[in-house]
């Protein structure tokens, strides 16, 4: 069923297949601009919210048939968000107010820039903490962008994922956001976005599963072409520009997959999180062992093999233990 309410648009999706074994692609009726896929036999809603003609947000919800799992692709709450200088704060516009330059002008919020490891827990307690009655980080960490390439200089990308656990209505969840910001910089100016936004709120025992599915749903967005070049118009681009931006696109969306397949790899370092576990090594031996990752920064272990994990030594008989990547 689609709904159009107060400008915004709907995709209301429900099938009677419970198993989110197989997949289903949906599409923005607002403006055709792109489609995703969505377990099959989930609700899904969303789509394009226009905030102006230079600023279209994306936004999809996708609730499991029980009502347990909650995933989100995008947020139509983020706005775009301009570097405060100096001269913009001797004019009043200070943190946290709305700047809105260009012809056509575009809102945006003044804001230092924030990189995807810190706009993750941001945003994950903006949105999970007054729904859940104990809201704790697990895990908060930076890592290399997946669906956008790592740039350094005037156009810069930076990735990063938070994991909290969540007590809701008393049933322990796993809260999860991955994040990636976008920061321009020309003319003495600088601006940045949101590139990528997924989030999830999921049973502690479904997290891994519920993991996965968000990055494989995420992989398979794709921009509708004559969309693009609409979109390209409005901002003054040629056509012909924004047709090669677009086979660019085309050609990430590929490697996507390719890049999900890493991600899926790296889920083992996922579910050490949740089950508070962290592979090292010991240099003076070789030997790795999983141990508990506790509250520190350090694993440390001594001679008749006690772990201890502490910022600083537990003692001259404890050595410290390395992390290691899986």
């Amino acid at each position: 069923m689609l709904t159009r309410t107060r400008g915004l648009i709907f995709l209301a999706l429900a099938t009677s297949c419970a198993q989110p074994v197989s997949w289903m692609t949906v599409r923005d009726p607002a403006e055709q601009a792109f489609s995703i896929d969505v377990p099959r036999g989930w609700k899904a809603q969303g789509g394009v919210l226009r905030k102006g003609p230079l600023d279209p947000r994306v936004h999809v919800d996708m609730t499991s048939p029980d009502g347990r799992i909650a995933m989100r692709v995008g947020d139509w709450a983020v706005p775009p968000f301009t570097v405060p200088s100096g001269q913009m704060e001797r004019l009043g516009f200070t943190e946290g107010k709305v700047y809105a330059p260009g012809h056509p002008p575009t809102a945006t919020i003044v804001a230092r820039y924030r990189t995807g490891a810190e706009f993750a827990p941001f945003y994950a307690r903006a949105r999970f903490s007054k729904i859940c009655q104990a809201f704790e980080p697990k895990s908060i960490k930076a890592i290399d962008p997946v669906f956008s390439a790592a740039r350094e200089g005037p156009m810069s990308t930076t990735a990063g994922e938070a994991i909290y656990r969540c007590v809701q209505d008393g049933h322990e969840k796993m809260a999860y956001v991955y994040a990636e910001t976008a920061l321009y910089q020309a003319n003495g100016m600088a601006n940045w976005r949101m590139g990528s936004l997924l989030s999830f709120l999921a049973p502690k025992e479904q997290a891994d599963a519920t993991y996965r599915l968000i990055f494989q749903s995420a992989a398979s967005f794709t921009e509708n072409p004559q969309w693009h070049l609409m979109q390209a118009r409005i901002t003054a681009e040629n056509a012909a520009a924004a047709l090669k931006i677009f086979h660019q696109t085309l050609q990430e969306t590929q490697a996507r997959y390719q890049q999900w397949s890493s991600m899926a790899r790296q889920g083992q370092s996922f579910s050490d999180v949740l089950n508070g576990h962290t592979l090292t090594v010991d240099p003076s031996t070789g030997q790795q062992r999983e141990v508990w990752t506790g509250t520190g920064s350090t694993r440390w272990i001594d001679g008749l093999g006690n772990v201890a994990s502490s910022n600083l030594s537990p003692g001259t008989s404890f050595r410290a233990l390395q992390d290691v990547g899986r």
